[in-house]
């Protein structure tokens, strides 16, 4: 199992604090598991950040009944978010995600910047990596399955983000 952990949210602004939202969700073999991660530095921030923003991460792997030829992270997706908000019908935040790399291993990363606390919905569609040009085998021997249709997987959560504190090791 990839270490996961689940920290206070945004109440320790000296290290980067990850929250999991949900999942994990596991769909056409691959295991999705959403979080929300906070004072994340990058060499190169994805989007002109204020100091309220968060970044929504996607931790895409291959789960034991992947069909595709993958055994870990899955390279070349294509991800897009939407973030809206109960009770708040002008509200809505869309974006990528980003590969991105650090030592809690590869995941994509969005930034988007919450209005306050409240119930937050968040989906994400996730595309093949045929969207990127990958090529898929299709030989008697080594060939995989048509790539999947996007997948549009949501989840729900409070923010600010608060969960049991699991350690990372």
């Amino acid at each position: 199992m990839r270490p996961l952990f689940v920290a206070l949210f945004g109440f320790l602004p000296a290290s980067a604090q990850a929250a999991v939202i949900g999942g994990p969700m596991v769909r056409d073999g691959l295991e999705i598991v959403p979080s929300v991660e906070t004072a994340v530095k990058f060499d190169r921030p994805p989007v002109v950040m204020g100091q309220d923003f968060v970044f929504v991460v996607a931790d895409v792997h291959a789960s034991k009944q992947n069909a595709y030829g993958f055994t870990g992270f899955i390279p070349y997706l294509s991800i897009s978010f939407t973030l809206t908000k109960d009770g708040a019908p002008t509200y809505k935040k869309v974006g990528l995600l980003y590969p991105t790399a650090g030592k809690n291993g590869p995941r994509y990363v969005g930034a988007a910047q919450p209005e306050g606390p409240g119930i937050y919905h968040l989906t994400y569609i996730i595309a093949p990596p045929s969207a990127h040009g990958m090529y898929r085998q299709t030989d008697k021997d080594n060939g995989i399955p048509d790539w999947w249709k996007p997948i549009t997987a949501s989840w729900d959560f409070s923010f600010p983000v608060s969960a049991n504190k699991v350690s990372s090791e």
